[in-house]
């Protein structure tokens, strides 16, 4: 009697355990919103970069840094010969000391006639003179410190030195040439502020609304949000597609200026029928997935579109409400 008891338990519990696999194998079809992201090909490059040129004439006398060297910001790159500078200088300070003196000798003068005037001591014309003399002497100063000011600004354009921290990528002189105002002398980028410019095809263009709809992706899988978007206004003649600009977070150090990065633009959402990959045979260039109809499992055609992780998009074939098994494998072998 205990053993038919056992038995029975046993049946009960293998009922169960069975019925409870089989719903696990079950998957009720639904639609999801997804959303619609197209993949942009796009370039890192420096927000500041330039080329730093002569602003004096001179001689190159010495070169500081050389190409792929890092900067820091005020660094000397390279000095240019100031013996026309300081000499101009000197002249400078020189004629500034004689226009104060000559201003001090006139500004003293006219003070001692506008005490004698009142008394009738000097004429209208003396003392009209004496004050006009005063007034130019003034103006005299003015333009020697002017000069001298001009003068320091030369003698300082001698050293040249970085903008701001950044990579040296090209030096246009050597030592000993001689330059001139305008002269290119050393090109770079700086490293801290970086951007990536892509180009998105014109059907997305008006759905561009939001920084929050790019995310750059890295070589290494990193993603990256932008800080801040530039979307050109016109449409490149060849192409047909607008440029984008996109402002990376600072002191980014996954990404280099020229790298080749990938951009996914996120245009919209919508609504699509998902289903485990697990639940899809494939025959050649057919796919199709078992409906369960009355507990039995009937061979059901589909037409399947992107994959997204473990799952896989329906276009054609499944409704919301249909039940597919989740193991094909299985179901095939049943």
């Amino acid at each position: 009697m205990r053993w038919l008891t056992l038995s029975i338990a046993a049946a009960l519990a293998s009922t169960g355990y069975a019925n409870a696999e089989q719903a696990s194998e079950r998957y009720i079809v639904k639609s999801e919103s997804l959303a619609q992201v197209v993949q942009l090909d796009g370039v890192v490059q420096p927000i500041n970069q330039g080329t730093v040129a002569s602003q004096t004439s001179g001689r190159i006398v010495g070169l500081n840094v050389d190409v792929n060297d890092y900067v820091k910001k005020g660094t000397v790159l390279l000095e240019i010969s100031a013996v026309q500078q300081s000499a101009s200088l000197d002249a400078a300070q020189a004629q500034l000391a004689s226009a104060i003196a000559q201003d001090r000798e006139a500004q003293a003068q006219v003070k001692r006639y506008r005490q004698l005037f009142p008394k009738g001591a000097i004429s209208q014309d003396v003392m009209d003179s004496a004050e006009a003399r005063a007034r130019s002497a003034s103006a005299a100063v003015k333009s020697a410190q002017a000069a001298v000011a001009q003068a320091k600004e030369s003698l300082g354009y001698t050293s040249v030195t970085a903008p701001y921290d950044g990579v040296v990528t090209q030096r246009h002189v050597e030592l000993g040439e001689t330059v001139a105002p305008g002269t290119p002398l050393v090109s770079g980028f700086s490293i801290d502020k970086l951007r990536v410019e892509t180009e998105i095809p014109q059907r997305y263009q008006p759905s561009v609304s939001d920084v929050a709809q790019f995310e750059v992706v890295s070589p290494q899988g990193e993603r990256i949000l932008p800080t801040q978007y530039s979307l050109f206004s016109y449409a490149d003649p060849q192409s047909h597609t607008f440029k984008i600009r996109l402002n990376l977070p600072e002191d980014i150090s996954t990404f280099v200026p020229g790298m080749w990065v990938k951009t996914e633009f996120h245009y919209g959402n919508r609504d699509t029928i998902l289903i485990p990959n697990s639940s899809v045979v494939r025959r050649a260039e057919l796919s199709s997935v078992y409906r369960i109809q009355d507990d039995s499992r009937v061979l059901n055609p589909v037409r399947l579109g992107q994959t997204y992780g473990d799952y896989t998009e329906v276009l054609s074939g499944l409704e919301e409400g249909d039940v597919i098994s989740t193991t094909a494998l299985n179901a095939e072998g049943k």
